[in-house]
């Protein structure tokens, strides 16, 4: 927990900087709202599902995105514009545990609804460069790997392969990273691909330019002014499986390949509110599990050392001194000091011992020749020095 707890605490403040808003909604769902929008993969082998007793068909949610945009498609006149929100939800796939994955998770979500220019991508991948230095990664441990599906549809057109077929080779491309290559030129061939379009395919995936792409120029000139630039790259092979994606498609990677899977993903989604019976809203996000962060972290050595933070921890010489030593925890907690109290009648040396285990920065001791002068014993646990203290002036000494 606490590492988790760390992990929130600094999305929230960094997502809070930039203004966003956090929101929640409901774990349970129809299944027609993921049916529709999420890709077969997520709903038809990964989802949760399940039937009420009065026979709705329902699913306990695999992501957030959709319940979002059905959410500010029931509000949408109400809200104010840009929407910028995030959450950190529990979500559930059922999907075959391993490394960097589990079946129950907690997600990481922030989206920027309501701009249609690159301002809304360039503000969102800002916040994730932000969020990821603040875990302690620099510029070489991470990397956010950019394309643009239109960009990719144009390819496909000037490479002559028929529209009826981009699916399927979106497909391939998005398993690009599992797949040896001549599994991958033998799928693309299956796929209705001559030997010139899928060799012109693999060389423009290898190429790595974006020319002068309108969307991707312009993008990339919004990175220099966010100065994120060091950390993001072209790659038209990013595609990003789920069906409701539109324009620019994101992933964060970890560019040593220690942990080799997309550790973020996201992108541009502008027809979803509308699917789900809103008015057109164009909308961008990103999302990322704690699971897969903290094998992140794990693999490069980043993961932080996180002691239990205890401030002070009160003991007592004697049953006598134990309302004393209540009434002193009482008055430090309500000075904002983390305090951990004795509650066990068992000797001073054990209480010293559970003092310097519990974390506590310092510890009290209430005993009687002290209390009778109106002062206590303060232990300096670190210091390991010892002095007796008045007990009013007691919290604004601790507090130093």
């Amino acid at each position: 927990m606490r590492w988790r707890n760390w992990l929130f605490e600094t999305c929230r403040r960094v997502s809070q900087l930039y203004g966003y808003e956090e929101y929640d909604g409901p774990f349970l769902e129809y299944l027609d709202l993921y049916a529709a929008k999420s890709g077969e993969e997520l709903v038809n082998e990964q989802t949760y599902t399940f039937e009420s007793r009065g026979g709705e068909k329902l699913a306990i949610r695999p992501e957030m995105t959709p319940t979002l945009a059905r959410m500010v498609a029931a509000k949408q006149n109400e809200l104010r514009k840009p929407i910028r929100w995030f959450t950190i939800p529990n979500v559930w796939r059922y999907e075959r545990p391993q490394r960097g994955r589990k079946r129950e998770f907690y997600q990481y979500n922030i989206d920027l609804l309501g701009v249609e220019s690159v301002e809304a991508e360039a503000e969102v991948l800002a916040v994730v460069v932000e969020i990821m230095q603040a875990l302690g990664l620099g510029k070489g441990e991470f990397v956010i790997r950019i394309n643009n599906r239109y960009y990719l549809e144009a390819l496909l057109g000037e490479l002559g392969i028929d529209v009826s077929k981009k699916d399927a080779v979106f497909r391939e491309i998005d398993r690009i990273e599992k797949l040896k290559p001549e599994v991958f030129r033998a799928n693309l061939s299956e796929a209705g691909l001559t030997d010139e379009q899928v060799n012109g395919l693999e060389t423009s995936l290898r190429e790595k330019n974006f020319g002068e792409y309108p969307a991707l120029k312009t993008l990339w000139e919004k990175f220099e002014q966010y100065g994120i630039s060091d950390y993001v790259e072209f790659d038209p092979s990013i595609v990003r499986g789920l069906l409701y994606y539109t324009g620019t498609v994101f992933e964060v990677w970890d560019p040593s390949k220690k942990f080799n899977r997309a550790i973020m993903g996201g992108g541009r989604y502008d027809n979803l509110v509308t699917a789900l019976g809103g008015q057109p809203l164009p909308a961008v996000g990103i999302a990322f599990s704690d699971v897969t962060i903290e094998e992140m972290l794990t693999q490069q050595g980043k993961m932080p050392n996180l002691p239990r933070e205890i401030d002070v921890y009160v003991a007592f010489y004697s049953a006598n001194e134990k309302p004393t030593a209540i009434k002193i925890a009482s008055e430090l907690r309500q000075t904002g000091l983390k305090t951990e109290l004795n509650i066990l009648d068992n000797s001073l040396d054990k209480q010293l011992k559970a003092a310097n285990n519990s974390g506590a920065r310092y510890a009290i001791i209430v005993a009687p020749d002290e209390l009778a002068r109106g002062e206590v014993n303060v232990k300096d646990l670190q210091q390991r020095e010892q002095k007796a203290v008045k007990i009013e002036d007691l919290a604004k000494i601790l507090k130093g």
